[in-house]
């Protein structure tokens, strides 16, 4: 499942901004004196909220409107991919990402997360998985978006001549990404990489 959104109008700000989706989660209250006799079982922990493509990329377009100024955007001399993590609740994490003239990330998932990007900065072309059986291209430029269901699997690169920033969002957050060979008009297998890695990085 996709969903691409160009140019919208964004509406930040208020009480539908991120400092209310955002938020971390509470730890339970200290409960007060209990009678003598078998203890009630404690509270259970909150589960996290997996938002769907839609509310992932409303939230992005909403958090973009607020944060846009405070993002950093690629130098003109980036020679390697950078990325940096703005944000990280037990529902959602966002990253902006900078991507270099010609760099990209080839075909890969998102370890079962819900996924959205916004671009910020020049034009990403993605191919990614269409019916199983082909690649299809779109490109995403500045003020456009996109958003994926859980099994989404694509690529990304900047094809301009100038390198380009977006910021990602992802519900849960990921745990593993496995990347992906395109041969014989199928996806194979290659590796795969995980959270608790050193070198992790979407």
């Amino acid at each position: 499942m996709s969903i691409t959104q160009a140019n919208p109008s964004l509406t930040g700000g208020g009480g539908g901004g991120p400092s209310r989706l955002l938020r971390p989660v509470a730890s339970p209250a200290a409960p007060g004196p209990q009678a003598p006799g078998p203890q009630a079982p404690g509270p259970r922990a909150p589960s996290p909220q997996i938002l769907g493509p839609l509310a992932l990329l409303d939230l992005l377009q909403s958090y973009v409107a607020e944060t846009a100024d405070l993002v950093s955007r690629a130098e003109p001399g980036l020679a390697e991919r950078s990325y940096e993590l703005l944000e990280l609740t037990d529902d959602v994490e966002i990253w902006a990402i900078h991507w270099p003239q010609g760099k990209g990330l080839e075909l890969h998932d998102h370890g079962g997360s819900v996924g959205a990007l916004w671009v910020l900065q020049g034009r990403l072309q993605e191919h990614y998985v269409h019916r199983e059986r082909s690649l299809a291209t779109r490109s995403i430029v500045a003020g456009g978006g996109a958003a994926f269901g859980p099994r989404y699997i694509h690529d990304v690169v900047n094809a301009d001549a100038a390198p380009a920033t977006s910021v990602h969002a992802y519900s849960p957050p990921m745990e593993s990404m496995t990347f992906y060979r395109w041969e014989r008009r199928s996806v194979v297998v290659d590796r795969a990489e995980y959270r608790a890695e050193p070198s992790w990085a979407p």
